[in-house]
């Protein structure tokens, strides 16, 4: 019988080979592939300030601020996923079995 911890650790690594597939399938970032990143680098202002300042009133815009801070964290957490080694996976893995280990503790 699969433990918290089996599906926990199979879910993650089905993720990440997910993300791997359609961003490098066979392992390599294609020229599909570099179009499309580049293009969400731009998008999610990935290597910018993501303080947007409103034109109007010449300040830094909340609003705008808060969607770009928003796109940027999709392009870290597609980064991190084609980008994670085994060995910093099974530490994520780890750290999540410990945090699950004493939340069943806790009841």
């Amino acid at each position: 019988m699969a433990t918290k911890f089996d599906r926990l650790r199979n879910f993650i690594f089905r993720r990440r080979r997910a993300y791997r597939a359609v961003f490098q399938p066979g392992g390599v970032l294609g020229p599909s592939g570099e179009i499309v990143i580049a293009d969400l680098r731009d998008f999610c202002r990935a290597t910018s300030t993501p303080a947007v300042v409103s034109p109007g009133t010449q300040s830094i815009d909340p609003m705008a601020t808060g969607i770009a801070i928003g796109r940027l964290e999709v392009w870290h957490r597609i980064m991190q996923n084609i980008h994670v080694s085994d060995a910093d996976l099974y530490k994520l893995v780890e750290r999540e079995r410990e945090r699950l280990q004493g939340d069943d503790q806790e009841e």
